[in-house]
């Protein structure tokens, strides 16, 4: 009996956490699903005539351009049809209304050409070659068909009685504009002159953060090799000196790590303020100790042994390091770059402030700037998705290169046997 109540104890606790695992994740994708998925949407901005919650899949559809509510304005091409051919057949807009459940529909076969037109270019979805066949037929209808007759299919489906242009129109929600703005740097609404070099941006990002995580992982690598192996004057101070030095944040050294790039460019200017040179060797200084401090402790999992061997063996102190002991650590060396990659690629604070110009920005810093240049009411969130969507594939891809090592012991077992 105890038995029993312990298997449906167990069954009940993992259905809940399976629930509650459920829910979460459907939390944390939904938000990131409507965000990668706004890219692929067209002029929709945060404030202004798109504003609103929708759907997650958003497809082009018709609607009437009179209607102000986009969301619930959706029209079927066959109704669309249907309503223009009753037009034609003489009806009023009251018969059509009945008529739609009435499946008898009056034949005009003065009207056969135009209704033909029309129905080629609903179903085309607004072709602008149809479009010209369609008014130039309704013109011939209308010069024949009677004043009442033409006032009312004018009524129906245009914006005015002396306007060609039509009140149903095919609203294009989907589209790979925003990422061809992207690559293009041109094209964005309200704003047709102006260039926003995003793809240059991304550049600049992979760049900055590529260097800095190469770089980082060298420096860490031998720092933390030397600080985990070898014993020499100052280095429990040195240890206990990073470790204080990491307890205060960076942006507490942005006034003078300005003013040191500031005196460094007018001697060096490729170190100065607005370099990408300067970013990185500052980027260098704020993420070394920690990592110095993370790839240390790893190493000090390693047993000595394995390079006395090799050492016994003929190999040198370095051949030592590089052919068995760096094979051995790479799960922490994958940590490292991933934290170095990641970290850079998305900070925010310290290249705003050192990179100026619009060629030099980074993808984050550069998105800012776009959304401060389209004001309060017309900020295009779609654009900003797709730039983000691309943004986020190189951390991606990097993660999925790395995860092997990333999960792996390769030290389990390394002395065992």
């Amino acid at each position: 009996m105890l038995n029993k109540k312990n298997t449906i104890t167990s069954v009940v606790r993992e259905v809940f956490q399976h629930v509650v695992l459920l829910v979460v994740a459907f939390i944390v994708l939904l938000p990131i699903t409507e965000v990668a998925l706004s890219g692929f949407r067209k002029n929709q901005a945060i404030f202004g005539p798109h504003i609103g919650l929708v759907p997650i899949i958003d497809t082009n559809v018709w609607i009437d351009s009179t209607n102000p509510d986009r969301r619930s304005n959706i029209i079927k091409k066959s109704m669309i049809v249907k309503r223009f051919t009753n037009a034609i057949d003489g009806f009023s807009f009251e018969e059509i209304m009945d008529m739609e459940v009435n499946k008898k529909l009056k034949l005009n076969i003065d009207g056969n050409v135009v209704k033909k037109d029309f129905k080629n270019y609903i179903y085309s979805n607004g072709k602008l070659d149809l479009l010209d066949t369609f008014i130039s037929s309704l013109k011939q209808w209308e010069s024949t068909a009677s004043t009442k007759s033409v006032e009312n299919v004018r009524t129906m489906f245009f914006t005015n009685s002396y306007s060609d242009q039509l009140k149903f129109v095919y609203d294009i929600r989907f589209t790979f504009d925003n990422f061809k703005i992207f690559f293009s740097g041109y094209g964005v609404p309200d704003s047709p002159t102006a260039k926003f070099p995003m793809f240059t941006w991304f550049l600049n990002s992979i760049l900055i953060s590529g260097s800095v995580a190469i770089l980082q992982l060298i420096v860490t690598a031998l720092a933390g090799y030397a600080l985990s192996r070898f014993n020499f004057v100052g280095k429990k101070v040195g240890l206990m000196t990073i470790l204080t030095i990491q307890v205060f944040p960076g942006t507490m050294a942005m006034v003078a790590l300005y003013l040191l790039l500031l005196y460094l460019g007018r001697i060096t200017p490729i170190l100065g303020l607005n370099s990408k040179v300067g970013l990185i060797l500052i980027y260098l200084g704020g993420g070394i100790p920690f990592n110095v401090w993370l790839v240390k402790g790893y190493f000090d999992t390693v047993p000595k042994a394995l390079e006395e061997s090799a050492m016994i063996d003929g190999a040198t102190p370095w051949q030592a390091f590089v052919t068995i002991i760096l094979p051995l650590v790479r799960p922490i060396l994958a940590v490292v770059t991933i934290l170095s990659f990641v970290g850079m690629y998305n900070e925010f604070v310290l290249a705003a402030v050192i990179l100026t110009s619009q060629d030099n920005f980074t993808l984050p810093v550069g998105l800012q700037a776009f959304i401060q240049s389209q004001g309060a009411m017309n900020t295009r969130f779609g654009i900003f998705s797709a730039a983000s969507f691309i943004g986020s594939l190189p951390i991606v891809v990097l993660w999925l290169l790395l995860q092997n090592q990333i999960i792996s012991g390769l030290t389990g077992g390394s002395v065992k046997g």
